[in-house]
């Protein structure tokens, strides 16, 4: 049911270990963090600030993915899946088998080479991104799997 609060580690389903957030998507916030460099230490003015802009980004960015691997938990039964994600506000969704419509994965250009990418869930009434998926096609047939939707 909608807006009910439960506890992954005390509800005795099966924990999708499979369903986990990759360490290869930091790359993308080190290369940001470089690329600011030159334009710290060879700029003026305008430039300076493009950098530092750079640099803020590369961190909330970080601070983005470290919040989500600490966080993100998925369990599973045979009627419904559970999704707990979030740091300050944690989202805690429940979504029976019979509501789920459609599951996919979106991985980007950087993702699909590092083997990181989203899965999407939508229900009748709740739609769910989990972000920075380790392996997300295998973590896909891990969720349909547990929730018997192969």
């Amino acid at each position: 049911m909608p807006g009910q609060q439960y506890d992954l580690k005390s509800n005795p389903a099966m924990v999708l270990a499979d369903v986990t957030v990759a360490q290869s998507a930091y790359l993308g916030s080190l290369i940001l963090f470089i690329c600011s460099f030159p334009f710290l230490l060879l700029g003026t003015g305008f430039f300076i600030v493009i950098g530092a802009v750079f640099i803020v980004l590369a961190f909330i960015d970080a601070a983005n993915i470290a919040t989500l691997t600490f966080t993100t938990n998925c369990a599973a039964d045979n009627d419904q899946l559970m999704v707990r994600y979030g740091l300050i506000r944690p989202i805690r969704a429940i979504i029976p088998a019979s509501a789920i419509r459609h599951i996919n994965v979106d991985q980007s250009w950087l993702g699909s080479k590092l083997k990181y990418g989203s899965i999407i869930i939508l229900g009748d009434d709740l739609g769910i991104r989990l972000q920075y998926i380790k392996d997300p096609q295998i973590a896909l047939n891990a969720i349909k799997n547990s929730i018997g939707l192969s």
